[in-house]
């Protein structure tokens, strides 16, 4: 599904930015620190197909 552009987190993000650029507040959803902690990646290869014959990705990284 990710892949496809199909994942959960897109949809959430879309639904983020268009608040912020809407200049309206954010949704109670994104003040929940269940979405904070679940959407908080040491690294994120989410876009990387298995079998990619490349070196391995390294997306941003937060605090440890």
């Amino acid at each position: 599904q990710v892949l496809a552009g199909q994942g959960a987190e897109r949809h959430l993000q879309g639904l983020r930015q268009a608040a912020i650029a809407a200049g309206e507040p954010l949704p109670e959803i994104f003040m929940d620190p269940a979405y904070a902690l679940a959407t908080h990646f040491r690294l994120c290869t989410v876009q990387v197909p298995p079998g990619t014959p490349r070196t391995p990705p390294q997306g941003p990284q937060g605090p440890p």
